[in-house]
């Protein structure tokens, strides 16, 4: 049989089953490299390197020793790594995108896209809640443009919400969508997007298409074997990944217990910037963003901090597009409306009453600005965009 190479060897151990980041990085430590570890769990020697501090993990790592003991017929596995044009990144290794001084960092890592160069580029973590609203995918979308505009990467985690708002900004500004931002010239970043799947789980499914335009525009990042599916579990400690990859992290909107609370831990433990966009104590969404704010990330309010924040001059901002299109008309009642929901989130009953409009005005007034794309109906409240 063929000797593998590293990154083939690396690959055929993570796909073990029951392999972990922790046994994976005892046995290539042990071993000395993934192509001895991978001959040694084949003949039988896993034992010489996992930990048995327990009944429990000895009796676990006996099994997992004789499940992986003869296995050494790879060549499936390696067939789909080509085909699939899966870059395989060894810790220590180049190109391995994180510092070797950061803990628990995952000793292998599996990407694919077309652009693996974004992350020779300044990386900002842009994170949040799945449950936002609509002001703070707004203030995602345009964040993520903003950034990859300015030849920035973006870091996110591919989930609903927030994570895939900035996704969506960041690849609507690459694609050449100069309504919010133009790009400036010989811009290099992209998206990073990092899951806790295998990367031939696309989930949400509903975001297979926004996985295509990142696999187009950047890179898909994961540390779990093909065909691993989603799992509470597996969330947290992919998080871990997110900070380690960013220089900064930004936090759009969070609930006080959720995945970007977890996330900024992490990035505030490896020694990164931490920045939150500030919310209305109004809205839950906004509880972690303001908490963490009080226990001193830096609050985000002008999207050049951000710049500031990696020591990046004038000349790399993002300029936004010279020609705007001109607001339409809002009728009297329509402007009375807009002044009573003052950026806030309000129900029909709400405005009518700060407005002193009648229900049926108020409503004729709402309907323009719909259209108009003044205002927003979500959750059966009115949000101003």
């Amino acid at each position: 049989m063929t000797t593998p190479s590293p990154e083939q060897a690396a690959a055929a151990l993570l796909s073990l089953p029951g392999m972990s980041p922790l046994r994976l990085r005892t046995l290539l430590d042990c071993f000395g490299g993934p192509v001895r570890a991978l001959d040694a769990v084949a003949a039988g020697r896993a034992l010489e390197a996992l930990p048995s501090t327990t009944v429990t993990a000895a009796r676990r790592h006996r099994e997992l020793a004789a499940v992986w003991t003869g296995r050494d017929n790879h060549d499936a596995l390696w067939r789909l790594l080509e085909r699939r044009g899966t870059h395989v990144w060894i810790d220590g290794v180049m190109p391995y995108p994180i510092r070797d001084d950061l803990p628990h960092r995952p000793p292998v890592l599996l990407a694919e896209g077309a652009r693996p160069d974004v992350l020779t580029a300044p990386r900002v973590a842009v994170i949040g809640t799945r449950a936002a609203t609509p002001h703070g995918l707004a203030d995602a979308r345009e964040l993520g443009g903003f950034l990859a505009a300015a030849g920035l990467t973006v870091v996110s985690g591919m989930a609903i919400g927030i994570d895939g708002a900035a996704h969506e900004g960041a690849i609507a500004a690459l694609a050449g969508d100069k309504s919010v931002f133009e790009p400036t010239e010989g811009t290099t970043g992209g998206p990073v997007g990092v899951v806790a799947t295998g990367l031939d789980i696309e989930y949400p499914r509903r975001h297979t298409n926004l996985y295509a335009a990142v696999r187009r525009h950047g890179v898909v990042v994961g540390e779990t074997a093909f065909g691993v599916r989603p799992a509470r579990q597996r969330f947290p400690i992919r998080n871990r990944i997110i900070a380690a990859l960013a220089d900064v992290v930004v936090v759009v909107e969070a609930t006080l217990r959720g995945g970007a609370r977890i996330t900024a831990q992490f990035a505030l433990d490896y020694g990164r910037t931490v920045l939150a966009v500030p919310g209305s104590r109004r809205n839950p969404a906004a509880a972690g963003t303001n908490a963490l704010i009080a226990d001193g990330a830096h609050p985000l309010v002008e999207w050049e901090d951000v710049l500031l924040a990696l020591g990046l001059s004038e000349a790399g901002r993002a300029t936004r597009a010279s020609q705007a299109p001109s607001a339409p008309a809002i009728s009297t009642d329509g402007v009375a409306v807009l002044r009573a929901l003052g950026g806030e989130a309000a129900t029909p009953d709400d405005l009518s009453t700060r407005s002193g409009l009648s229900l049926e005005r108020t409503a004729a007034a709402i309907a323009e600005l719909e259209r108009t794309l003044s205002v927003e109906r979500s959750r059966g409240v009115i949000w101003a965009r």
